[in-house]
């Protein structure tokens, strides 16, 4: 079997939802006005992949297709794209090139329905994807096969987005527009064979996690830890206190014989928005990530963008898209696409 094919053309059979495939079952649904290639690169080598097919929906009964078509494609029995069997073999066959095992794991298949547009959504981790070189990665031979780049062209409506790992930087790259953190390609577009090649530069000393060197200063090592733990407890301690305080009566029992003072007026360090109060009320560093992510939700009324999200936490859009993948698998929270972005809500919630 040759790899080295396209990914427009895996593109155009993949779009034929609306087409000869599709076409045979669901003559209502046309093919997807656009598709993007999401890619988020990890520290660790790794990719984390996006794919999203939009559909434009103008009618009861191209809606209706749609929803017929995205219960088999979430089902994972849809004839056409997209469709992990495209990339498995591209890695199986980048593999052998770079002599190093690469594998498809934790494939998820997702649909949304939103007024006038079908959105299908394939999304899937790709291990060892990028190659190792001297504090860094380079981003090469994982679209190579042996009979040549199974990455070589884009077509119209198509875009490609390839985020920088986090902690890295740029150090070299093919001729492609930047957006933040991300390389930005779209259609139409081709590439030369051995022209698609992004090298990153890891930004300061590599961290350090491994067991240490026999010139290790364990005296040092042992202080640190202590005073780490110490400032563990503290925190613990302090956070337990402020959770456990005492409220003050305000008035006095009528059977005390005493008066009922008029309340006095708040002070400046407790008067202030409640909606602040709460949010002081627990240290989000003291929260798991996905109780972090629903505190998030309830102060922002029970929905934010999935960017938003990013932008308050710090976090890479990586880690926020596998929480949120796996928060909406055990029904903590809701995604809903919307266009190009992700809508994410408490359940319960209504858009």
């Amino acid at each position: 079997m040759r790899y080295a094919v396209a990914l427009v053309v895996f593109l155009l059979a993949s779009a034929a939802v609306g087409g000869t495939v599709a076409g045979q079952e669901s003559p209502d649904l046309g093919g997807p006005e656009d598709t993007t290639f999401d890619v988020f690169l990890g520290e660790n080598g790794e990719a984390r992949w996006v794919v999203a097919m939009e559909f434009s929906l103008d009618t009861e009964a191209e809606r209706s297709a749609f929803r017929d078509y995205a219960a088999s494609f979430e089902a994972g029995e849809a004839p056409a794209g997209p469709r992990i069997e495209f990339f498995r073999a591209a890695a199986a066959s980048a593999s052998d090139v770079a002599d190093r095992e690469m594998r498809i794991v934790e494939v998820e298949r997702d649909s949304a329905l939103t007024g006038g547009a079908g959105t299908l959504e394939l999304s899937f981790r790709w291990t060892a994807f990028l190659g190792e070189q001297e504090n860094g990665y380079v981003l090469r031979d994982a679209l190579q096969t042996p009979d040549g780049s199974w990455l070589r062209s884009l077509e119209s409506g198509q875009e490609l987005r390839i985020q920088t790992p986090p902690n890295h930087e740029i150090v070299r790259s093919i001729e492609a527009r930047q957006e933040n953190d991300s390389l930005v390609i779209t259609g139409p577009e081709s590439f030369d064979v051995d022209e698609f090649v992004v090298a990153y530069e890891r930004m300061g000393p590599a961290t350090d996690t491994g067991t240490p060197g026999p010139g290790t200063d364990w005296g040092v090592v042992a202080t640190g830890l202590l005073g780490l733990l110490f400032v563990v407890v503290v925190a613990v301690v302090l956070w337990r206190w402020r959770s456990t305080e005492p409220v003050l009566p305000t008035s006095t029992s009528a059977s005390d014989g005493g008066e009922s003072p008029a309340a006095a007026p708040p002070s400046e360090a407790t008067a202030g928005d409640p909606d602040e109060d709460e949010e002081s009320a627990v240290d989000p560093e003291l929260l798991s990530d996905e109780e972090r992510v629903e505190q998030l939700l309830e102060q922002n009324g029970g929905r934010m963008r999935q960017a938003d999200i990013v932008s308050k936490t710090d976090w890479s859009d990586a880690k926020v898209s596998q929480l949120l993948s796996r928060m909406a698998e055990e029904g903590r929270i809701e995604k809903l696409r919307l266009g190009r972005e992700n809508v994410i809500s408490l359940p319960d919630e209504e858009i």
